[in-house]
């Protein structure tokens, strides 16, 4: 549960109402890039990443969050049975970050009114950056369900959309839930412009990890 029951705006004087955001963290991938390691559990200042990235989602008011796992989902129980947030894991050993998505999306409360999706390994986000992009699809204009931010011309994450979208990616249309998709104009979705590096950092590869670790000093 939401522990900041107003966040969802940068602006204390809004007075719009408020967003109802359920949270979908993608914690299945393989990690084959990686040397095949779970990202979830590669620690930021003693906190796992999974554990880390969650605890931000409830931070910044989010108000449920669910984590998909397929690979390494034991390894990531022991992080899991501490958390306060609804689980589903992949069956299939060979699976796509969108047939992950479609899990968790399955699992959405039916009274949320937009999903924030965040792969695990990104480690710089902290509470100011969600909530500053959830603002953004807040004031967005009304034909907007999508917005994901952009970094100098760089998609980023985690991106944020409404239940009409969740439902095409359920449904299979088109290539709903691929990076394919957001490469292309729509009038439904907004790349939101930002400076802010936090929304392009993720963990993708040892020399990722390298740069991390010496920045932060983590082990």
């Amino acid at each position: 549960m939401s522990t900041t029951p107003d966040a969802g705006c940068c602006d204390a004087a809004c007075t719009t109402g408020r967003l109802r955001v359920a949270g979908i963290v993608l914690a299945a991938g393989e990690g084959r890039r990686l040397g095949c390691r779970a990202k979830g559990l590669i620690r930021v200042n003693g906190e796992t990443l999974l554990a880390r990235n969650v605890r931000v989602l409830f931070e910044a008011g989010v108000d449920e969050v669910i984590v998909v796992t397929g690979h390494y989902s034991e390894q990531l129980e022991t992080v899991l049975s501490g958390l306060s947030v609804r689980r589903t894991c992949q069956p299939d050993v060979a699976h796509s970050q969108r047939d992950s998505l479609c899990l968790g999306l399955v699992e959405l409360p039916a009274d949320c009114d937009a999903v924030l999706v965040m792969p695990v390994d990104m480690p710089s986000l902290i509470r100011d950056d969600v909530v500053a992009l959830i603002a953004a699809y807040k004031h967005a204009a009304p034909e907007i369900a999508f917005i994901g931010p952009a970094v100098a011309g760089r998609p980023g994450n985690p991106v944020v959309f409404n239940r009409d979208v969740a439902n095409r990616i359920i449904q299979g249309e088109g290539d709903f839930g691929s990076g394919a998709w957001r490469a292309r104009a729509q009038a439904w979705r907004l790349e939101w412009e930002t400076d802010n590096p936090h929304y392009v950092v993720d963990i993708d590869t040892p020399e990722d990890l390298d740069r991390w670790q010496s920045a932060s000093q983590d082990p």
